[in-house]
């Protein structure tokens, strides 16, 4: 008999109480006793019945499944021989595993039957290639079913057991699914799977990778995907009188779908597999003209709602979302976040973005990213978007880095557009070390005198986008040569390298599919403690539903991971994998860890990456309302005990957590904040080190 058949046979399950055969419950704790009451009405029922007598009145499946959520939880290092009793060895495949978990269980050493498998833990279940918490589930609640048996020995294995290996199996498992996938995308011929070989490989071996790498979607039997509107239509049709009233208020209304209410249709319906696609397709954000031309279907009314399809979609899926012609994913809110995040990836230290520049690994149309840009009231000033204006000396910079010519502070302050006086704008920039004033009354900046190369970048482009993206080699050349005293020579060298190309005697800006990977030291809420880099979010929707998200390139260059490839990182709850398949690096789902945790949206916590590849979410340490400053700093750049870093080492920690080595001088590192633009940090440190007038 199976293992799953046997458990609901109340005959066959033991007679032992439940504590005996699982002596880790009474490690549990009696604080938590309420979670395990809520499983059994009967009283204590774990101390005083049997899985026999719990059978009558409960399903033991059921509770050996919740069991195992507390046993992966709360005794990730408990070995299953010291969590249960003795057992009889049985062949694991007796076991009815699913494929991914006997997969798993096969990539153990000396597991092939139960009494090696109960010699590991929860822990090192997740340590295995490709497991995870689903995975990692059904194992344990397996070895917890197995206790629970009379006569664990009547186990044997199907007779119409799988033959392929565990791992061949999941394979072509994991292949028709990604063929699936692939024909939703409209991507059939797209291959399958990609092989890397070493230069030097024998040329049968080339030939076989050659076979693998012309597998696509068209070469395995996938049906055909069903229509969404049609499957939309009769869900509709089958609805009560009362029920579809109700579903036409929800479409028709204008309050926004229960965040809390599961998906109507979920992956794997038809309504759900187009859902998913339009996702991939906006992330983060279209214009729904544009999506309407891409997916005519979207257009057409939904019979029996009355609305157009991507009306509906929008009511009854709240990760997504349409408001004024906008599509976005999972609505506008978070795409202004994500989309100010990548504005991050490109800005200057002063807070400059070339939106050209953006708009080269961006799939959005040029007027359709302007129009976007306006929409998240991203301030421009002659075609550069400017990300910092709140303080008078970031808006100067920012002002004179767009111009790039050196400007009298008249003329810098009407340039600015602020109200303010010229008086109040030269006190702010006058004791800005970013700033210099000639002989003659004009401000530059200091950066120009340090940094030539990026100063002639900077003309390069305002020419190259002044002229509509392309703009002849010789004039750029007599502007360079005019402005910075180059030679000849030396401008077209500039005109060629770096984010610009020559072609046909023409500069433009050169083809990017990613984003440039930016420095830690300049990557806001990214800080290094010893040998390891925290970065601080705040918990989303998203993160709470389990979808991936953008991390900031500078994440992807301390872990390893190149543009185009992806990096699987160990954790104590599984395999975490960083893919830079798009224009930014992403983080696989977290959502594990947010359950683990007990995180609530709007919560902040760190991201956590150790060298050698390991990964794992950390709670923001909360500190009292009236502690230090300084110690509440101390907190929010990740350090777990704030309040026990000595007064001497204070300084030190702020200075190493952005990349300034041994620097101790509290207005460097105030300087270095302000630079990253570390708001919430910067406010505390001015409060323990700037002194106010009195």
């Amino acid at each position: 008999m199976s293992l799953w058949s046997t458990a609901l046979s109340p005959g066959m399950l033991s007679e032992y109480v439940w504590l005996d055969l699982m002596p880790w419950l009474d490690r549990y704790g009696s604080a938590r006793n309420a979670q395990l009451a809520a499983l059994v009405p009967d009283e204590r029922w774990w101390e005083r019945r049997s899985p026999a007598e719990t059978a009558a009145s409960a399903d033991v499946v059921a509770i050996c499944g919740e069991l195992a959520r507390i046993y992966v939880t709360e005794h990730p290092d408990l070995a299953f021989s010291t969590g249960i009793a003795d057992t009889v060895d049985v062949p694991v495949a007796a076991l009815g595993l699913g494929t991914r978990a006997a997969a798993t269980v096969a990539r153990l050493p000396r597991a092939a039957t139960t009494a090696g498998l109960l010699g590991y833990t929860p822990a090192a279940l997740f340590s295995v290639r490709g497991a995870g918490p689903e995975t990692v589930h059904q194992i344990v609640q397996a070895v917890l079913v197995l206790a629970i048996l009379r006569d664990p020995a009547s186990l044997r294995v199907a007779t119409d057991a799988p033959t392929l290996p565990p791992a061949l199996s999941l394979l072509i498992d994991d292949l028709v699914a990604l063929a699936r996938w692939r024909g939703l995308r409209a991507d059939p011929d797209r291959p399958l799977v990609r092989v890397e070989l070493e230069d030097g490989t024998p040329e049968e071996i080339q030939q076989v990778a050659a076979r693998i790498a012309a597998l696509t979607a068209r070469d395995l039997p996938v049906p055909a995907p069903h229509r969404a509107l049609d499957e939309l239509a009769a869900y509709v049709a089958g609805l009560s009188a009362s029920e579809r009233d109700a579903i036409r208020r929800r479409v028709l209304g204008d309050e926004p779908p229960d965040p809390d209410a599961p998906s109507t249709f979920a992956f794997g319906t038809a309504v759900g597999d187009l859902l998913a696609a339009l996702r991939v397709d906006v992330r983060p954000v279209a214009a729904l003209d544009r999506m309407l031309g891409l997916r005519p279907e979207l257009a057409q009314p939904v019979p029996g709602l009355d609305v157009p399809l991507w009306r509906a979609l929008a009511r009854l899926d709240d990760r997504f979302e349409v408001v004024d012609g906008w599509v976005a994913v999972p609505g506008l809110a978070e795409a202004e976040r994500r989309t100010h995040a990548l504005l991050a990836e490109f800005e200057s230290p002063n807070g400059v973005v070339e939106p050209a520049a953006v708009a080269v690994v961006w799939d959005l149309p040029a007027a359709e990213f302007a129009a976007w840009l306006r929409r998240c009231g991203v301030p421009m000033f002659e075609g550069r978007a400017l990300t910092r204006r709140s303080a008078f000396a970031d808006h100067a910079a920012a002002v004179l880095e767009v111009i790039g010519d050196p400007l009298p502070a008249a003329e810098l302050v009407d340039r600015m557009g602020t109200p303010a006086g010229p008086a109040a704008v030269i006190d702010a920039i006058g004791a800005d070390e970013r700033f210099t004033l000639s002989e003659d009354g004009r401000w530059s900046l200091s950066e120009w005198e340090t940094d030539e190369a990026g100063a002639v970048r900077g003309r390069i482009a305002r020419i190259v986008d002044a002229d509509g993206g392309s703009a002849d080699l010789d004039r750029v050349v007599d502007r360079l040569v005019e402005r910075f005293g180059v030679s000849p020579t030396s401008a077209r060298i500039f005109a060629g390298s770096g984010d610009f190309e020559i072609v046909d005697g023409r500069v433009r800006r050169r083809r990017r599919t990613h984003v440039s990977i930016k420095p830690p030291h300049r990557t806001r809420r990214l800080y290094r403690l010893g040998d390891v880099w925290r970065l601080r979010v705040t918990a989303t929707r998203d993160h709470l539903r389990g979808a991936d998200f953008p991390v900031p390139s500078a994440v992807a260059g301390v872990i390893g991971c190149a543009p185009g490839r992806e990096v699987s990182l160990s954790s104590r709850l599984g395999t975490q994998v960083v893919r830079w398949t798009g224009a930014s690096p992403h983080l696989g789902s977290v959502r594990r860890f947010l359950e683990d945790l007990g995180v609530d949206e709007g919560n902040e916590m760190f991201l956590e990456f150790h060298p050698g590849g390991r990964f794992d979410v950390l709670p923001l340490r909360t500190v009292a309302d009236n502690a230090e400053p300084l110690r509440k700093a101390l907190a929010l750049i990740g350090h777990s005990a704030p309040e026990i870093v000595p007064d001497e080492g204070v300084a030190p920690a702020f200075a190493a957590a952005v990349g300034l080595g041994d620097e101790t001088r509290p207005r460097r590192v105030l300087s270095a904040y302000r630079a990253r633009h570390e708001a919430e940090v910067t406010a505390l440190l001015e409060q323990a080190w700037v002194r106010v007038p009195s």
